[in-house]
């Protein structure tokens, strides 16, 4: 009797050791499963990866712009680069025109000047002396903003401006 029982131990032992066994062989067919189906994907997400660098990489970038434009986009971008053009010749037109009205001005209040026996306002100087210079650039280096400098120097504000604008490497 007692062996009887120890054989039905003994087997019940055997086939709970069976099932472990066949419970550990699913497991790693399941995990096994898992892994190639993920090396499947990221291989898939890969090579499409890569397609897309390949296209990146190949696509070349016309060397004029808008060039694969439709044309009516590069007849609109045609008349606006005249219409630039035009502008910045009338531009620069006006500008030489102010120049010369300017430069005209100039002779003339040089003239007038000549006439009355004054100086000319032109030929005075606009910036302080260098001293005054020298005494504005301690002031502008020890923190005083420009009005208060122009009531310690009693010089113009304009003046003390311009002076503080030409100092080099100024904080």
């Amino acid at each position: 009797m007692i062996s009887i029982i120890r054989f039905h131990l003994i087997a019940d032992m055997q086939q709970a050791q069976m099932l472990m066994v066949a419970g550990f062989v699913m497991l790693g067919w399941v995990l096994a499963r898992r892994q190639i189906k993920m090396r499947k994907r990221v291989n898939r997400d890969a090579r499409v990866a890569n397609r897309a660098i390949q296209q990146i990489r190949e696509r070349k970038e016309p060397s004029v712009p808008l060039a694969d434009a439709p044309p009516e986009t590069q007849r609109w971008h045609a008349a606006l680069f005249d219409l630039q053009r035009e502008l910045k010749a009338e531009l620069d037109t006006r500008i030489m025109v102010v120049q010369t009205l300017l430069n005209q001005v100039d002779q003339r209040i040089e003239y007038l000047s000549a006439l009355q026996g004054t100086p000319s306002p032109l030929s005075m100087s606009v910036l302080p002396s260098p001293e005054q210079q020298r005494t504005i650039q301690s002031l502008d280096s020890d923190g005083h903003t420009a009005e208060e400098i122009a009531t310690e120097t009693g010089l113009p504000l304009g003046d003390i401006e311009l002076t503080l604008a030409t100092i080099p490497n100024r904080r």
